[in-house]
């Protein structure tokens, strides 16, 4: 990607999270949040919530840091960047939780969350985790089919766990399609520094 490309899709990612701020703090989006959430709740049983809360499991703090820890151990030079701009994402995510202050849904939540609702954290750490394995997916060397269907299996993932934020009552749509617009600004600033200000080289798999 050219520099000129990378720095116009920041801008154009940065309008758009403003905007989606602003229609959040004038209620613009209650309509569509309760319709989806309507849609949502028809299917709630426990199976589903015993599914959707393993999905959801994946952007807890717990399996934030597995997976840090995972790819230290697996490349040590790459695991020490990706952990960074992991972590650097959740900290953005509580800066604009904490500036925004939205509350959760007023409803009968599956599950129990104290910090404020918009964007996301789980939406937007899935869109940085996801980010970072379909970049290095992509650069290593093998099989075009074999790729897209991981692809498709962690785009898959990630849907998966953003709806089970919805279906279990502790967020709105509204906050899901914040955190994946920050998440995305939050990859395309991290790829900024580190291709064009910092100039980090990749690390393949098989470096050490």
């Amino acid at each position: 990607m050219k520099k000129r490309t990378n720095i116009t899709i920041i801008i154009i990612l940065t309008i758009l999270l403003l905007i989606e701020i602003i229609l959040v703090k004038l209620n613009v989006f209650n309509t569509i949040d309760d319709y989806i959430y309507s849609h949502a709740s028809k299917i709630i049983n426990n199976t589903n919530t015993a599914i959707f809360k393993g999905f959801s499991f994946l952007g807890t703090e717990i399996f934030i840091i597995l997976f840090c820890l995972i790819n230290i151990i697996i490349n040590k030079s790459r695991g020490v960047i990706i952990t960074i701009i992991v972590f650097s994402s959740t900290l953005l995510n509580q800066a604009l939780k904490i500036i925004i202050r939205r509350p959760r849904p007023d409803i009968n939540p599956l599950a129990i969350e104290r910090s404020f609702s918009f964007p996301s954290g789980h939406t937007m750490i899935m869109i940085v985790i996801g980010g970072i394995l379909l970049y290095l997916l992509w650069q290593e060397k093998g099989s075009r089919g074999k790729k897209i269907i991981i692809t498709i299996i962690i785009t898959l993932i990630a849907l998966s766990v953003m709806f089970s934020r919805i279906y279990l009552g502790v967020h709105y749509f509204s906050d899901i399609i914040g955190g994946i617009t920050s998440g995305l600004l939050f990859l395309f600033i991290s790829y900024y520094y580190y291709s064009f200000k910092f100039k980090v080289p990749y690390y393949p798999g098989k470096r050490k």
